[in-house]
């Protein structure tokens, strides 16, 4: 919840901006907007959000309701100027140097207003993608011999110093520069990620060979994401203290001050410490009930790990529950935490333009479960993910490990994707468009779904409404893409159906029971994580997918795929069920250019 004063709010964002928490800066804005309408810091921060998010469409939809022209300020023109180029990023080879081009101009308009270096330089970068290299380089040459840039004191000073040099083809004074505005006192997490995508953005336009390509971007990449785990270990056990060296040693190596992982005790809680000590950020992710949580990993490791556990809690950037539910003696609940720890680490890495690593406490022990330490290393390596390991010994403390808690229920519960739709209109269609509906719209899912085989594992309509569930996220994905692509409002027009009719899609992944329902005689899937499903698809636009965050962290990176994720904002859903995080589910730039 945002601060009820506006100097307060102002400064809450600001430190989320600055931490490249585009998330955190959309709600916080979203709220401000609430308590005081006509703010421009909020009015202009809620966009650029978006802009940073990766969601261009929405960002110029939310730069006219938020009338950010009329603040007249050059960063407020400057923003516009960004939103075109985006859309260039985004568009075919017909419109993209046109597209650039408007951006271009409009820096200059923006760059007019305070003659600020920020507009000058992307003046230039949209002229050099638009193909206009000579007044590109003219423009940065100009930026070059400004003495704020030529001796720079601050890091977007720095920073503009490299993309200049980079447009001119200087490119060992780049990189130089770049990895000196790093070092500036100045530089943030967030700044060197918008840094980043600049730089990549250029470097495509560029021929130039692999390595130099990486060493560019390796002179300003933002450090890297952490995805932590560990073994739990008691609170009296001597090689403690030597680890908490060899944490700092890992947190200097890789320079990581953003976080995800669980709090359990022993490994969880002290990386947690460390990084929460350096002014770092901290997501953690909890496997279910936190009371069953607190016995299950925190208090069977000595009195001394409760305090420390509630001390990072209360610290930590965010707190997720992976379900809402108890523990029912289940080890693929902590696989599914942790799949959804690394998932989130991931998402994270896209949006600061830089990579993910995990970083693991391990004695070296195989695996035996589907949970622990092991799991979670082999799980991230079969994700092409890079592990930092801390080895420690073996002979530790035992944990005083509770009792088993009853179970009431032998139903079997596993982990698959959630599919819910239905067809926004259907209630005003007429008798006799009803048999066109049967045939074109649900045939067309029905014929989509039986193309996916055995990933269906369940299937369900009543009246325009169906609920499937599917193997999995990426299986998943891939059949409401399907779906979004054979009922355009242009196909449905011509079936005879009304333009303004469409599907409603929400995408969710979670533990879900698998039982026999006594009434079809057929297979069942049910639970809470399917009602949260249900309570988004009310809440979708017409012809979009919309997907709760687990859905977007749990799809598989190990190989290639077109799906985009871009940020929607937390939501409330319907039936007073709660808010969620929700994104969208949209195809990658080149798999809608090339279809």
């Amino acid at each position: 919840m945002i601060s009820i004063d506006l100097d307060a709010a102002h400064e809450e964002i600001r430190k989320a901006l600055a931490r490249g928490n585009m998330f955190k800066v959309f709600e916080l804005a979203r709220e401000g907007l609430l308590a005081w309408p006509e703010d421009p810091q909020f009015r202009f921060l809620q966009t650029l959000s978006l802009a940073r998010l990766g969601e261009p469409y929405a960002a110029i939809q939310s730069y006219d309701r938020n009338r950010v022209s009329e603040i007249g300020t050059e960063d407020a023109i400057a923003l516009k100027a960004r939103l075109l180029k985006d859309l260039a990023l985004r568009a075919g080879p017909a419109e993209q140097a046109g597209l650039f081009r408007q951006s271009s101009e409009t820096y200059h308009q923006a760059s007019m207003l305070d003659d600020g270096y920020f507009s000058r330089i992307n003046e230039a970068t949209t002229a050099f993608l638009s193909g206009d290299r000579d007044r590109a380089v003219a423009l940065a040459e100009a930026i070059v011999r400004r003495p704020e840039i030529f001796t720079p004191k601050d890091y977007f000073a720095a920073a503009t110093l490299g993309e200049a040099q980079l447009l001119c083809g200087n490119f060992a004074e780049a990189a130089e520069a770049f990895k000196a505005a790093r070092c500036l006192p100045d530089a943030n997490p967030g700044g060197m990620a918008s840094t980043t995508r600049q730089v990549g953005i250029i470097l495509a336009h560029l021929t130039i060979n692999t390595d130099l390509r990486e060493t560019l971007l390796a002179a300003i990449r933002p450090a890297p994401i952490l995805h932590y785990c560990g073994h739990m270990f008691s609170d009296h056990w001597s090689g403690a203290r030597a680890l908490a060296l060899q944490i700092a040693a890992a947190l200097d190596e890789t320079g990581s001050s953003i976080a995800y992982g669980s709090l359990a005790c022993g490994a969880d809680i002290m990386i947690a410490e460390a990084i929460i000590g350096r002014g770092g950020e901290v997501h953690v992710v909890l496997p279910f009930a936190e009371d069953d949580f607190l016995e299950t990993s925190v208090k069977m490791g000595g009195q001394e790990w409760l305090p420390r556990y509630e001390h990072a809690r209360a610290l930590a950037a965010s707190v997720t529950f992976a379900a809402q539910m108890p523990f029912v003696n289940d080890d693929h609940q902590f696989a599914y935490c942790s799949k959804l720890a690394m998932g989130t680490a991931r998402l994270r890495s896209k949006t600061m333009q830089t990579h993910a690593v995990q970083l693991a406490v391990w004695d070296g022990t195989p695996g035996t479960s589907v949970a622990g330490t092991a799991a979670d290393i082999a799980e991230w390596r079969s994700q092409n993910g890079a592990t930092r390991i801390i080895y420690v010994e073996q002979n530790r403390p035992r944990l005083a490990l509770p009792p088993p808690k009853a179970v009431t229920t032998q139903t079997s519960r596993s982990i698959h994707a959630i599919i819910f739709a239905d067809f926004s209109g259907f209630s005003k269609l007429s008798e006799q468009l009803l048999p066109d509906f049967l045939n074109f719209v649900m045939g067309a899912i029905g014929t989509i779904l039986g193309n996916h085989g055995d990933a269906v594992l369940y299937r369900n309509s009543w009246g325009d409404a169906i609920y499937c569930v599917i193997r999995t996220p990426n299986e998943a994905a891939r059949i409401a893409l399907e779906i979004q692509t054979a009922l355009d409002p242009a196909l449905l027009h011509k079936a005879g159906l009304p333009e303004e009719g469409g599907m409603r899609i929400s995408l969710h992944c979670g533990p879900i029971y698998e039982d026999f329902d006594p009434i079809q005689q057929a297979r069942t899937f049910y639970g809470t994580e399917v009602t949260l499903a249900a309570r988004i698809e009310p809440r979708v636009p017409v012809g979009a997918i919309y997907t709760t965050q687990q859905f977007a962290a749990l799809i598989e990176t190990k190989d290639a795929h077109p799906f985009q994720f871009e940020y929607v904002g937390k939501m409330e859903l319907a039936k007073d069920y709660g808010a969620r995080i929700l994104y969208r589910l949209t195809q990658t730039v080149a798999e809608m250019n090339s279809g």
